[in-house]
């Protein structure tokens, strides 16, 4: 793994730690984990199928 890959990694992290955080202080962590929930419903498949015919295409 190279350094990029661990500083988008590590960013990541500290966004997403930062953003709890701040809507735990807030207190409105229920609404922000409901929105999440929906949005990654909707992500998960947009990134799923093109994994899936990455490796198919990677087996011929």
């Amino acid at each position: 793994m190279s350094i990029k890959h661990a500083i988008i990694i590590f960013g990541s992290f500290l966004i997403t730690t930062s953003t709890f955080i701040y809507l735990m202080i807030l207190g409105d962590i229920e609404e922000f984990i409901n929105q999440l929930k929906w949005i990654l419903r909707f992500i998960t498949p947009l990134i799923i199928i093109p994994l899936i015919f990455i490796s198919i295409r990677d087996k011929k």
